[in-house]
């Protein structure tokens, strides 16, 4: 059993605006600023999701997960940890989540607003208490007024209602934990023995007989792979910008509009205290000789570290403060600085110089974003036209005629996209979306027109195939005794293995044993029926296997390069040390999966009572706009 995490779909759901305001804490308030016009990419029932707003949650994500690899991001490696998708599910279930909240007219009391507001850490002082001053801090790093926070919180309130609802009573069984428990932590020691398998050298040379029945025996190990025969016609994004001419004029409008997203500005690490008044402010200040003074005096004088801002432009901070935040040297704390939120004393822990950015500079990657954005359009026309071209009844070949697009003749292809010569063939549409469709296209059959996630279109038709075969004895020879050297090796280490057992199962004593075959004892760790660390076990499936077994009997297991022989000595009981809180936590991880399996049913009727659809197109152009 592996339970999943239910953070990721229920808390992140519906306290996702709580979060935006802790991010914007440490300094992420640019995130929220317009990225141009709005256009659906989700609709949920009467809910749409707009590209800016996606735009906006995906920065937050990436930022996040940037902050906790340290590296920035790049949309290539985003897709690569599928961070896109999982944004775009987290909006399609809060949407689904207020879509019923409104139909079944939920509302917030406010007592409710005031009780989450006052629990926040976000918008608490240093005596864990709220802070009107950081609450009002929080909102306006987060470019966010009172009313549309005050907005957001009732939402995620009236979905914490409804998650609550769902999945408050389902919690796992005490008995079942306590089994589980005793079954994941029961420990178990053996002492063991090693039969090598390259210990056995002396194996002579295989007759035609024993080399014949290897080969018959090899199974797909000397197989050629099936070759499929295919015609393909790709609508390539990236072929049709190559086409597009786009003019000086349209990138120096483009420059323009877009010359502040293309300027990197100054940014720094800056690290802070706020103090009540200006009198510790200067004693706090006094106290701070050098640099590496900075966390010490501070939490010596506010009974908490520093606040981290993270790296931040200047335009994220109050005016006042990130002015003189930005006149600082690198590493020299700032004298005190009063702000409508009090006094503040801060320290840059590095500098990251900004640039603006120049049209010659700019030109060619606004050429190739613009390219980008008219060759969608194109593929897309192209891909209607031909569409409508095979409906009529012409052939692959021929809508790609009258469209001027290649109709690609592969001549051998494997189920992996390979060729003849073990190298995958160039050219082809992203292979995600490509080989299912290969694959699941049978021979004189055509496949229908699909889009692949970077927004192209292919279609193929299967001509032909080549079956798998056996490559001929003779051109293998010398792989086939290589693998009867190996099998013979492997069978005579199994039966040594196990003549050694049932000597042991007889009463023989394992030192005696191993000192007269010349095999060393050797003792695992304790270990658990998971434990797979070499260093407490040679062999997992040994781990496994003790505990198939009593006290005191013999068992042997197969490695891949020799025979265990292994005797169970003790069995232990689940570690005693903080014993009564891994078995909470094993509760509470069984709890959380049993909730999110309810959780995910209730997401999965919703869908159901509300139609979803995904404008994949404007999905990829927000993530090309990265």
């Amino acid at each position: 059993m592996k339970p999943r995490n239910i953070v990721a779909k229920i808390v992140t759901v519906v306290l996702f605006s709580l979060l935006i305001l802790s991010f914007a804490v440490w300094g992420i308030g640019d995130i929220f600023r317009s990225t141009g016009q709005m256009q659906s990419v989700a609709e949920i029932g009467d809910t749409t999701i707009d590209q800016a707003a996606f735009a906006r949650e995906l920065s937050v994500e990436m930022n996040t997960m940037s902050r906790r690899l340290g590296v920035q991001l790049t949309m290539d490696q985003a897709r690569a940890f599928g961070i896109p998708q999982q944004v775009l599910e987290r909006m399609i279930t809060r949407a689904l989540l207020d879509e019923l909240s409104s139909r079944m007219g939920l509302l917030v009391t406010e007592e409710q607003m005031r009780k989450q507001i006052l629990e926040n850490p976000a918008f608490q002082g240093a005596n864990g208490r709220f802070d009107v001053n950081r609450f009002n801090m929080v909102l306006q790093n987060a470019r966010m007024s009172e009313p549309t926070f005050l907005a957001q919180l009732g939402d995620d309130i009236k979905r914490q209602q409804l998650v609550d609802a769902v999945t408050g009573a389902a919690a796992a069984p005490e008995s079942l934990a306590q089994r589980l428990f005793t079954y994941r932590e029961e420990r178990r020691v053996a002492d063991y023995v090693t039969v090598a398998n390259n210990s056995f050298t002396d194996l002579g040379e295989p007759d035609e007989a024993a080399l014949q029945a290897t080969y018959d025996d090899a199974g797909s190990a000397l197989m050629t792979p099936a070759f499929k025969q295919i015609t393909l016609v790709v609508l390539s994004v990236a072929e049709a910008a190559q086409n597009i001419a786009i003019s000086d004029e349209r990138i120096a409008e483009a420059f323009e509009n877009r010359k502040a997203a293309l300027s990197r500005p100054e940014r720094r690490h800056v690290v802070q205290a706020v103090l009540p008044d200006e009198a510790a402010t200067r004693a706090l200040v006094e106290k701070i000789t050098a640099p590496g003074d900075f966390a010490a005096a501070v939490e010596e004088a506010t009974g908490r570290p520093p606040v981290d801002l993270g790296t931040v432009t200047q335009d994220d901070l109050p005016e006042e403060l990130g002015a003189a935040i930005f006149a600082l040297d690198e590493g020299t704390p700032s004298a005190p600085i009063q702000t409508s939120f009090g006094w503040h004393v801060a320290l840059v822990r590095a500098i990251e110089p900004g640039s603006e950015a120049t049209l010659e500079g700019s030109r060619e990657q606004l050429r190739q974003q613009l390219a980008q954005s008219a060759a969608v359009d194109i593929v897309i026309d192209l891909a209607n036209q031909f569409d409508e071209m095979l409906a009529g009844g012409a052939s692959i070949e021929e809508a790609a005629q009258r469209l001027n697009q290649d109709a690609r003749e592969i001549p051998a292809i494997d189920n992996r996209a390979r060729g003849p010569g073990g190298d995958v063939i160039e050219g082809l549409p992203s292979l995600n979306g490509f080989l299912p469709v290969l694959n699941r296209t049978a021979v004189g059959e055509t496949s229908t027109l699909t889009e692949t996630l970077d927004g192209d279109y292919f279609i193929l038709r299967v001509d032909g195939e080549t079956p798998a075969e056996k490559k001929p004895l003779a051109e293998v020879r010398d792989q086939v005794v290589e693998m009867w050297r190996a099998g013979e090796q492997s069978r005579l280490a199994a039966e040594k293995a196990e003549a050694l057992a049932e000597r042991l199962r007889g009463g023989a004593d394992l030192a005696e044993v191993a000192a007269a075959e010349g095999l060393n004892v050797a003792e695992t760790a304790p270990v658990t029926r998971f434990e797979n660390d070499p260093q407490r076990t040679p062999s997992p499936q040994l781990s496994q296997q003790l505990f198939e077994i009593a006290e005191g009997e013999v068992t042997t297991v197969a490695t891949g390069n020799g025979q265990i022989v292994a005797r169970l000595k003790q069995v232990m009981e689940p570690a005693s040390e903080n014993r009564e809180a891994r078995l909470a936590s094993l509760q509470d991880e069984l709890t959380a999966s049993l909730q999110n399996d309810v959780f995910e049913q209730f997401l999965n009727a919703l869908q159901s009572e509300f139609a979803v659809t995904i404008n994949q197109r404007l999905v990829n152009e927000t993530l090309t706009s990265f």
